[in-house]
């Protein structure tokens, strides 16, 4: 009955979403026109190597082939490993650049600090006082309610002989 009532409200929610799109219809078929207007303005146009290369692979799944060449071309990926001897040499920036980008890390490390010191925000004396003593009254109700419940039940396991009272001696004389 469940999966019937779930089903119910996924086919009732499905109708509800194709009356939201055909509500806003021509609103995205607008859309896609200025979308297809300005690929040609760009002189974009559609991947047709994206297409072959998908109806080769299904293809070659239907015949039950293996891709004889990868179908994913890595040599556009490079290794992070392989180090500056690999870069490109537009992507490294210049010592301009650096200073342009980062002034305080181009500083000396005492300026660096002085630096990081200026722009520190530090609590004022009566907010740290504030928090101290707050700490200590969360840290008294802790300790108090941990004490009380060691109190409760200690008393009461005591009272259900699970472990002697204090001072009180237990006699086994009679089980040997």
């Amino acid at each position: 009955q469940e999966d019937a009532e779930r089903a119910a409200s996924r086919g009732a929610m499905m109708e509800e979403d194709k009356l939201n799109f055909q509500a806003k219809k021509t609103e995205f078929d607008e859309m896609r026109k200025r979308i297809r207007s300005r690929a040609s303005d760009l002189n974009m146009k559609k991947s047709e190597a994206t297409a072959e290369a998908i109806k080769a692979a299904t293809q070659r799944a239907q015949a039950g082939e293996d891709a004889a060449t990868p179908t994913v071309d890595l040599s556009k990926f490079s290794s992070s490993l392989a180090g500056p001897a690999d870069e490109d040499p537009e992507d490294v920036l210049t010592d301009e650049q650096k200073k342009e980008i980062d002034k305080v890390g181009q500083l000396p490390v005492l300026e660096q600090v002085r630096e990081e010191l200026k722009n520190t925000k530090f609590p004022s004396p009566s907010a740290t006082l504030k928090q101290a003593l707050l700490m200590a009254v969360i840290f008294i109700v802790t300790a108090g309610v941990i004490l009380k419940a060691d109190e409760i039940l200690r008393y009461q396991i005591t009272e259900w002989g699970f472990i002697p009272r204090s001072g009180e001696v237990l006699d086994y004389s009679d089980l040997t």
